[in-house]
């Protein structure tokens, strides 16, 4: 049972580094944000979180609201829609807060100074992984008497702030996904909530921030359950300070955790595998229609209560999307299926819908044939997968590359040349006085009459007379499209094939 408070509006958060551009799974992550809120008329916020400043990467933050709002997942909330009342939504203008609250922490003996350098620090984990322990902080630090810290402090000695973590003390929470999950202190270690260059943690800063903007649901990656217990112990110290004594309810969050998106064969989905692509920027380049991407994330940990995989629109999967089918077992990203459901929504576009998006994704020269943009556009419509491969088909039939001539072409050619098939279609073709589909469609009824050749023994010698493929589109439109006089050369070439 899902729980949301009637006296506190839902409110989800999506919360992106912009170390990278807009991944599969921080995309669902998002979705499943937006269509939980939507559903029980919430907000939908999305943060910044570019604290991480050494591996930003270049428009890092552009890439993810732009793909955001091409998926149709508009937040409510943004750096670039605020409310005063819960603005900066970007970390980097929050970080004298994050320095504020630690410092109260320390002043409380609920955290401490960690003058440890990165090479102690890695020594320390090395001996702990040689005698087979898990790594985690010794506090050294902890135990540094006053006089001590003082000498370092007016040296200028660099240190972090690391949270206390308090021994015999589990962290529990209801996971709205995965139900009850508990876990012991003595797994975890003093984290460092200040860093040595003045910036709050991911672990701590995002508690801080979840309270400001008074979030109510964090639906997030299954990586994160490990994160929990160090935020519920960052909230367990914070809720002591002064300053939040008026709103501790604040605090009170409820996490769901989804699962795991793996790739066919059971391996995790990993950002440094490049055998499937994985940014929405490449499904976008390749012409998938956004409902589409909407569609497949969706079915990636959630069904509907009916079973149902296809939805015509955002509106329609989070009027059922109450969080309570979300699924805890790792979900395949199978492309074939993404595929599938793109099509599926393509061919509910009107002609006119089609045409428009496609022209968009045209590049290929159509050279003689320009006249008839919208005919050979349409012709291939059932075969594309997106939209951009609509330059591959078209310059396949503009520009074919010899294909193998194998034993049953060749038979039913030479069968063709036995019923003298070039000879009869160049001269009922020729007797067409207007060319249209429907005379074209005649000449062919006439033409099997005439050489009483079957189906494949007329279609095929004649599509590879005239367009070099074996299969293609529609074979009246192409010869329509293509005209008379194209048509007759190319038939008078009839016996001296193959």
């Amino acid at each position: 049972m899902i729980k949301v408070n009637k006296d506190k509006p839902v409110r989800t958060r999506y919360a992106p580094s912009p170390t990278g551009y807009f991944h599969v799974g921080g995309a669902r992550s998002a979705l499943f944000n937006y269509l939980f809120a939507k559903h029980y008329n919430g907000s939908f916020i999305l943060r910044i979180e570019d604290t991480d400043i050494a591996r930003e990467v270049q428009n890092g933050i552009e890439s993810q609201y732009d793909n955001l709002l091409w998926l149709g997942i508009v937040p409510d909330e943004s750096m670039f829609k605020p409310i005063n009342k819960y603005i900066p939504y970007i970390q980097s203008k929050k970080l004298d807060v994050y320095k504020e609250v630690a410092y109260a922490l320390l002043e409380k003996k609920l955290a401490y100074r960690c003058f440890c350098t990165t090479d102690e620090l890695e020594k320390a984990r090395e001996e702990s992984l040689a005698n087979h322990q898990t790594p985690k902080y010794n506090r050294h630090c902890l135990h540094l008497t006053e006089q001590e810290i003082n000498e370092k402090l007016k040296n200028n000695v660099p240190y972090a702030i690391r949270l206390i973590i308090p021994d015999n003390h589990n962290y529990e929470w209801d996971d709205m996904v995965r139900g009850k999950i508990s876990i012991p202190s003595s797994a975890l270690t003093d984290f460092v909530i200040l860093k040595t260059n003045g910036i709050g943690s991911y672990n701590f800063a995002n508690v801080i921030d979840d309270h400001d903007m008074q979030i109510s649901h964090i639906i997030r990656g299954e990586e994160h359950v490990s994160n929990t217990p160090y935020q519920l112990a960052a909230i367990d110290a914070i809720k002591q300070l002064d300053k939040y004594k008026d709103s501790l309810q604040d605090f009170d969050f409820i996490y769901g955790h989804l699962p795991i998106v793996i790739k066919e064969g059971g391996k995790k989905l990993s950002k440094r595998d490049h055998t499937l692509k994985q940014f929405i920027s490449d499904y976008k380049e390749m012409g998938f229609l956004p409902i589409s991407i909407d569609n497949f994330l969706v079915n990636l940990g959630w069904s509907s209560p009916n079973n149902k995989e296809y939805f015509n629109s955002l509106e329609e999967i989070f009027s059922e999307f109450d969080g309570s089918r979300i699924s805890c077992s790792p979900s395949t990203f199978d492309f074939k299926k993404m595929i599938s459901i793109n099509k599926k929504h393509m061919s509910d576009l009107t002609d006119e819908q089609y045409l428009k998006q496609v022209k968009s994704f045209l590049k290929i020269d159509l050279k003689q044939l320009k006249d008839h943009e919208d005919e050979i556009l349409l012709l291939f419509r059932k075969d594309l997968r997106y939209f951009s491969d609509i330059n591959e088909l078209i310059d396949n039939l503009l520009n074919p590359s010899l294909i193998e001539i194998n034993d049953e072409l060749k038979n039913v050619y030479d069968n063709a040349k036995k019923h003298e098939l070039g000879t009869k279609a160049s001269l009922l073709l020729k007797a067409i006085n207007e060319w249209s589909i429907e005379n074209i469609s005649i000449w062919l009824k006439k033409l099997a009459e005439d050489t009483s050749l079957k189906a494949k023994q007329l279609y095929l010698p004649l599509r590879y007379c005239l367009f070099k493929q074996e299969h293609g589109p529609e074979f009246v439109k192409l010869v329509y499209i293509f005209g008379k006089d194209y048509c007759l050369e190319q038939l008078s070439k009839f016996d001296a094939i193959l």
